[in-house]
């Protein structure tokens, strides 16, 4: 049985085997410090979406061109390529697909023309992009990063031939709830919401005919998830990509389409307050103790009352099918408990809803808890992985069309239902985003399903997928394990022992007195 150690070094083990069979053949010639790079990439691709883009203010320095084509090839031609064309050996594994320097259009600029500057280059190689597989190089050394810049500048020297343009942003307007209601006016009147969604979710009608400069097909940004957006999420940034646009993509510049040029304030506003700066992702889930009925509505303001617990989650990458691009990568959970059953209300976005449809090859969007069948002491669980042979894992699922399902599983293609239906689950979608309330007695029922106890640390762990992105299968968004923990139920014995004492204590100071008396 893996414990969380051998859990990670067979997850790495099987990254670096991926890597290997699929990446390294192609690199005959190119050396094996490519190969370093390019599965340096492959890891990135997972874990680059809880890094958020910080302004990197820095000031230009002279790079040699020459010294960073040795830094480019030892650490960037895995997925860049050698001609800078975006066409490296891993390009085919990753989505959006790498750059290509060699048509000179930089999506992050802070420029009124289509030239960066040096330090918005340099700041991308420094910061990365959040929510693609390109990561943050600030490991290298200063230096090196500046060589970088004047390499890839040189894959189209004729773009950088004018020069940068500054960019003037009209004066800052503070948010206030006045400016929110004229960004959002503006957000519908210059018509954000037919790519981004309603509620920002990236579920408007035109997302599926988006393609960038390529053809390449190229979703629009979840607005409420600002810590995944290229070119950083404070209110400076944003408003100049809604200003100046993001090169070789849909996203025009909207600078001279607004009424007045304020109003780019306005709508940065209005983007602000669709969600927050950093997920502050949760290390456990706790489950709160009630006394009354727990509603099935995911909506019911019941559970808005609760915080939710933010999970990240990566793609499948250990077995076939792998999902190296995963579609869902958060799931909120919030979680109550009374003296019957234990429900769990998950939120997680997904811009389509999805069914099976055989037909049309459509798979259902779907999304799973896992626990161990048998709650012990101390660290060892099962496998991630949906278990193996040696340790089952209890799988509490639901499906879009078929509803909740329980499972004992041990691995991803060892899955047998459970008879008896003990769960049960609701579930509602609007605007890009599911809800899901599902339920389940407490008690075990048999030795298959967990027994969830006040104040012991429950091991669990989701997975999710995505239908309508061709998510099925092993093809999915997963974790590993976390902990979930049952909140003691508070005694009545906190109101009767406040008055007792306070009863005792009149009594004591009453006799006090009565005896002080008599002996007056």
């Amino acid at each position: 049985m893996l414990g969380p150690r051998g859990a990670r070094a067979h997850f790495r083990a099987r990254l670096g085997s991926i890597w290997a069979r699929r990446v390294r053949p192609r690199l005959a010639g190119n050396g094996s410090q490519i190969y370093a790079s390019a599965r340096l990439f492959a890891v990135a691709a997972l874990v680059v979406f809880s890094f958020v883009a910080v302004p990197s203010f820095v000031a230009a320095q002279a790079g040699d061109a020459g010294a960073g084509k040795t830094v480019y090839e030892r650490k960037c031609a895995g997925c860049h390529g050698d001609k800078g064309d975006g066409k490296g050996p891993a390009a085919e594994l990753l989505s959006p697909k790498p750059r290509d320097f060699t048509a000179g259009l930089y999506k992050i600029r802070t420029t009124a023309n289509k030239v960066p500057t040096d330090q918005d280059i340099f700041r991308v190689i420094t910061d990365g992009m959040p929510g693609t597989s390109m990561p943050p190089w600030a490991v290298l050394p200063e230096k090196d990063r500046w060589n970088l810049v004047a390499y890839v500048k040189t894959f189209a020297a004729e773009k950088f031939k004018e020069g940068p343009k500054n960019l003037e942003l009209p004066k800052d307007v503070a948010s206030s709830p006045e400016s929110i209601k004229r960004g959002k006016e503006m957000f519908e009147a210059i018509e954000c919401h037919k790519c981004h969604g309603t509620d920002g979710r990236a579920d408007g009608p035109s997302r599926a005919e988006l393609k960038d400069e390529w053809g390449n097909p190229i979703p629009p940004a979840n607005l409420t998830k600002r810590w995944t957006f290229r070119g950083g999420a404070g209110r400076t940034e944003i408003a100049t990509r809604l200003a100046n646009g993001v090169l070789g993509t849909p996203m025009p510049a909207f600078l001279d389409s607004v009424e007045k040029p304020e109003d780019i304030w306005h709508l940065t506003n209005f983007i602000v307050s669709l969600g927050p700066e950093s997920p502050r992702y949760a290390t456990l889930v706790t489950v709160t103790a009630v006394s009354d009925a727990i509603p099935d509505d995911a909506n019911a303001d019941y559970w808005k009352k609760l915080a939710p617990s933010n999970i990240p989650l990566m793609g499948q990458v250990i077995v076939d099918p792998r999902n190296f691009n995963p579609a869902i990568d958060l799931v909120s959970v919030r979680a109550v408990y009374n003296d019957k059953e234990i429900a769990f209300h998950l939120t997680w976005d997904d811009p389509t809803q999805s069914a099976a449809d055989p037909a049309s090859k459509l798979y259902a969007d779907a999304i799973a808890l896992q626990f161990p069948p048998q709650i012990t002491p101390g660290l060892e669980r099962p496998y991630f992985l949906m278990g193996d042979g040696s340790d089952a894992v209890y799988l509490l699922r639901w499906e879009n069309g078929k509803g909740v399902s329980e499972a004992t599983a041990n691995g991803p293609a060892k899955i047998a239902p459970l008879a008896g239906a003990e769960a049960r689950g609701k579930a509602v979608y609007a605007n890009g985003q599911y809800r899901l309330v599902i339920k389940r007695p407490l008690g075990a029922g048999d030795a298959a399903r967990p027994a969830f106890t006040p104040a012991v640390f429950t091991p669990v762990a989701f997975q999710a997928w995505d239908g309508g992105a061709g998510e099925t299968g092993t093809k999915m968004s997963l974790t590993s394990w976390y902990y979930l923990r049952l909140e003691e139920p508070q005694s009545n014995r906190r109101f009767v022992i406040p008055p007792v004492v306070a009863i005792l204590t009149l009594a004591v100071m009453l006799l006090v007195v009565r005896v002080a008396n008599r002996r007056a």
